[in-house]
């Protein structure tokens, strides 16, 4: 806590310099150019503060400033106008139409182009990337988003594989499959992965990084249900990234940074450029970044994670040494072959990584009232996850012949993300039309490299295709939307269909990626009623018990492959009334056809009062539901774990699977919820905005994996049996709507943004969230109550509640002053519990818990604008080289390596991370 004192320090200093500004009145009239006549609700600020007063009925205004040389009037419909102070007191703006009327902004969560987030009835945060992208430490999507949203969390999977080379996100500790992302207003497309481990233990997410940072104009977070508004997924909230328009400027930005011992290093190159089509506000901004991540060490000191068991002696990893085969002999082995212990070392917690993204934002009117758009882009991605390492005497995983000295297997993610949105927007006889087509697809190829299928003997490859998954989206909207000033203080009415459809495919692997080379037939010999023998078949059986597959991941089999879709029909209304100049209503509902399970009805309601003219209430009730991915119906796979140090083979059974079926786990489907919010908001002085909103999701029938069935349970079902003997597995997992859940908290969030005499600019930042899941009900199907313990177990049940951290607060302050520019942030991680299987005890696994405490993670930067186009910044993540608290093995277990920093309450554990950016716009 004494190293955030600075922090704090740096905030209050700016906050008391600004009481003693003085204060002045600006009075005036906003009229329209065309005829002269005044226009209510123009919104007028500062610039470089947040909004100000609007103007009244008759046109007026009256403002009050303390500092500031430019006046800012904007108005839907009307060209932005700018006005400079000068010493004026009188200031009367006369506004031109815009030459288009169909690119209003609406925030996430309403159809009113008049809302902003402090008059909406939903909590929204606006975030500017763009200011962001100069000054922070962080260049993703997800780690930007991380640092500065009070209910978003992201992490790389703590599964490893696959999912390790995304970074998927959650809002108010939910899944990452429980939020709907949204570009430009539109359906985002998912990843096709599965995530194994962390926040999306057998979910998909978004993959948010798929998106370059450099397109972005700023990202709305709707922090509510809105599933009647958006669709399935939509219970934690929404998420909307809204892309770059601007035009005859381009922007260019390059950061690098590295780790304490110069690992890690991350580079990350951004391109942006936009030109104008036609005269009528026409346009096309296109984004290009290239992206490197180097291979990371364990953070930590020098000997964390250090491998200390056998390397050499038989059943290295599964034992510790003994009398027979003691450490001396083990070390002069070591010695022997010219290595050390490092030899053995594992890699850190980012994977290496190389990323490409294309990404472009259109549109061109037609005619008046008329406009085409369009956005996509196009990400590839490289990133090598490595696995534990296959030490030389792991008989069962190595083999000396090929691999001497072991090997540290890798698999190679090759990830495609396409995307394509074209539409058209009109006005017909006052209603705004907007008829649109978004297409999306996600392709997961998997190559596992220094490698080997033990069980193949020396006949193994050492590099092999295990196969590849894709999903892919296809949306058709057709919306309208219009505003009735006369109804009351002004109703707006939106309604709309929709018709998506989603599709879902597994291609099978090389045979030597999943093939257990040891399988031989067995028969039996039975004989007639009249006495003649014949052979009947028993089955498989393996004869030299060493792991098939390729190591680190088994490939896809010819029996998982699958090629599935289905259709979504839905329609939907929306009504926004203004009851009074104080009073909001407003509500939704809409009805979805799924075309595999039937039909889903959803409902909003909310609303928001002024109390006075800087005080406001809101609420809101909301039912939701998530449709189980296909990837969830559908996914395969085999994969190796770790109880209590030991190795373990796996198989994720999909929920169409014999056995599956053979066990009694029913069939999944959808999520329901019913949530809501009660909140404030606040501008007791100008230019500081306060909100304060409580909420409670309640989840039934949430989607998840059971525990760990095991191969020595001789009562399961003879279609389970076979499936261990067919993927040399000894564990089993199914997917099922196993548990409930309620989730309640309350999140806060403070601006002040300020103006100093010299004319620097200041602004302070603070938000908070804190939340309690709790277990509300598990789902055990009929016949299994003796498995009570394995359909949901406890690492599931610590997933979901106690694996987020459930407190988390930043406090984040900028200054800039002629060529300099200074960020200052500290943020509060809260404590999560890791709990690990060490074993497959039936009836009840036993588990080993550690709590991880608290931490607080501090950034600084500060920038030098060298010209007036170029900008050089430096600064550090983790400034004070946090790292949490170092893993704590299980009592009696079997410690193999040294232990390392365990917690991941940030996202990732990278430690200090220094880092260097040149920025230029011309």
């Amino acid at each position: 806590m004494k190293k955030i004192i600075p922090v704090l320090l740096f905030f209050s200093f700016f906050y008391g310099q600004n009481l003693y500004a003085q204060r002045r009145i600006i009075k005036g009239v906003v009229t329209s150019a065309d005829d002269n006549s005044p226009i209510p609700g123009v919104s007028l600020r500062v610039k470089g503060l947040d909004e100000g007063p609007a103007t009244k009925e008759d046109g007026s205004y009256q403002v009050t400033i303390k500092n500031g040389r430019i006046l800012i009037f904007s108005y839907i419909g009307y060209e932005t106008q700018e006005a400079e102070i000068d010493g004026k007191e009188i200031i009367n703006i006369s506004l031109k139409p815009s030459s288009s009327s169909l690119s209003e902004v609406n925030i996430v969560g309403s159809n009113n182009a008049n809302r902003t987030k402090l008059t909406s009835a939903n909590p929204v945060d606006i975030i500017d990337i763009k200011a962001l992208q100069e000054s922070a430490p962080q260049v993703t999507v997800t780690q930007l988003l991380q640092y500065v949203s009070p209910s978003f969390h992201s992490s790389v999977s703590g599964g490893g594989d696959a999912a390790s080379a995304t970074s998927t996100a959650q809002l108010r500790g939910l899944g990452v499959d429980q939020l709907l992302v949204l570009i430009n207003g539109k359906r985002r497309h998912k990843s096709s992965n599965i995530s194994w481990g962390g926040l999306g233990n057998g979910a998909t997410g978004y993959d948010l990084n798929s998106i370059p940072t450099g397109s972005i104009e700023r990202i709305e977070i709707l922090r509510d249900g809105a599933a009647a508004q958006y669709g399935s997924d939509a219970i934690a909230g929404v998420i909307n990234i809204v892309l770059k328009k601007s035009t005859d400027q381009l922007s260019l930005s390059s950061t690098a940074s590295a780790r304490r011992r110069g690992d890690g290093l991350t580079t990350r190159t951004s391109s942006n450029y936009g030109v104008k089509l036609g005269n009528k506000g026409g346009f096309l901004n296109v984004t290009g970044e290239f992206a490197t991540q180097a291979v990371s060490l364990p953070v930590g000191n020098d000997d964390a994670g250090l491998y200390i068991g056998p390397a050499y002696g038989g059943g290295a990893n599964t034992r510790g040494f003994d009398q027979i085969y003691t450490k001396e002999i083990d070390d002069a082995i070591i010695a022997s072959r010219g290595i050390d212990r490092h030899y053995f070392d594992q890699r850190g917690s980012t994977n290496k990584a190389i990323d490409g993204l294309l990404f472009f934002n259109a549109s061109v009117p037609l005619k008046e009232d008329v406009e085409l758009y369009s956005f996509g882009g196009i990400s590839h991605r490289n990133s090598q996850f490595t696995a534990v390492y296959r030490l030389p005497g792991w008989t069962e995983r190595n083999n000396t012949f090929i691999y001497p000295d072991g090997f540290l297997p890798a698999m190679d993610n090759i990830i495609s993300d396409k995307s394509f949105a074209l539409g058209v927007k009109a006005k017909v006889k006052d209603w705004k039309v907007d008829i649109s087509n978004v297409y999306g697809i996600n392709d997961f190829g998997n190559v596992i490299t220094n490698s080997l299928n033990a069980s193949l003997g020396q006949r193994t490859p050492r590099k092999f295709d295990a196969g590849s998954y894709n999903a892919s989206q296809n949306t058709t909207s057709l919306d309208f939307s219009r505003y009735f000033e006369k109804v009351l203080k002004g109703l707006n009415v939106a309604f709309g269909g929709q018709y998506r459809v989603e599709s879902y495919q597994i291609i099978a692997g090389e045979e030597a990626s999943y093939s257990k080379g040891d399988l031989r037939a067995i028969y039996g010999v039975d004989t007639t009623a009249g006495g003649i023998p014949y052979t009947t078949s028993l089955g498989l059986t393996p004869l030299n018990g060493l792991s098939p597959g390729s190591q680190i991941h088994a490939g896809f089999r010819p029996s998982n492959e699958v090629n599935v879709n289905r259709s979504i029909s839905a329609g939907y209304l929306d009504l926004e009334l203004n009851v009074t100049s104080k009073w909001l209503l407003s509500g939704a509902v809409r009805v979805e056809n799924y075309s595999d399970f039937g039909s889903v009805f959803t409902y909003k309601g909310a609303t928001r009062y002024s109390v006075t003219d800087w005080l406001g209430v809101r609420g809101s009730i909301n039912t939701g539901f998530r449709a189980p991915d296909l990837a969830q119906f559908y996914y395969t796979e085999t994969s190796t774990t770790f109880q209590n140090g030991v190795a373990i083979d796996q198989v994720t059974a999909n929920n169409v699977n014999p056995a599956t079926k053979a066990l009694g786990i029913p069939e999944l489907k959808a999520e329901r919820s019913k949530g809501y919010t009660a909140g404030l908001t606040a501008s007791p002085i100008p230019n500081v905005e306060l909100t304060v909103d409580a909420y409670q999701i309640d989840i039934k029938d949430r989607v998840g994996n059971t525990g760990r069935f095991s191969a020595t349970d001789t009562n399961l079902p003879a279609d389970v049996r076979a499936l261990f003997v067919q993927t040399g597995t000894i564990q089993a997992k199914f997917f099922y709507n196993s548990f409930s859940t309620s989730t309640k908290g309350i999140e806060l969030t403070g601006s002040y943004k300020f103006l100093f005499n010299n004319g620097a600019n200041a602004t302070f930042l603070a938000s908070a969230n804190f939340l309690d899941t709790k277990l509300t009900k598990v789902n055990t199907p009929k016949g299994l109550e003796a498995y009570r313990y394995i359909i949901f177990d406890e690492s599931e049940k610590a997933r979901v509640t106690n694996n987020i951290p459930s407190k988390k607060i930043t406090l984040q302050g900028t200054y800039n002053l002629d060529k300099f520019n200074f960020l200052v942030r500290t943020v509060y991680f809260g404590s999560v519990t890791s709990v690990s299987q060490l074993n497959a005890n039936f009836p009840k696994p036993d588990y080993y818990y550690q709590v991880f405490s608290p931490i607080w993670i501090a950034d600084v930067s500060a920038g030098y604008r060298i010209t007036p186009s170029l900008l050089a910044t430096v600064g550090a993540n983790n400034l004070f080289n946090v790292l949490g608290d170092y893993s704590i093995p299980a009592p009696g277990s079997n410690i193999t390596r040294n232990p390392g920093p365990g917690g991941t309450q940030a996202g990732t554990n990278t430690g200090i991370q220094p880092f260097v950016r040149l920025s230029a716009k011309f």
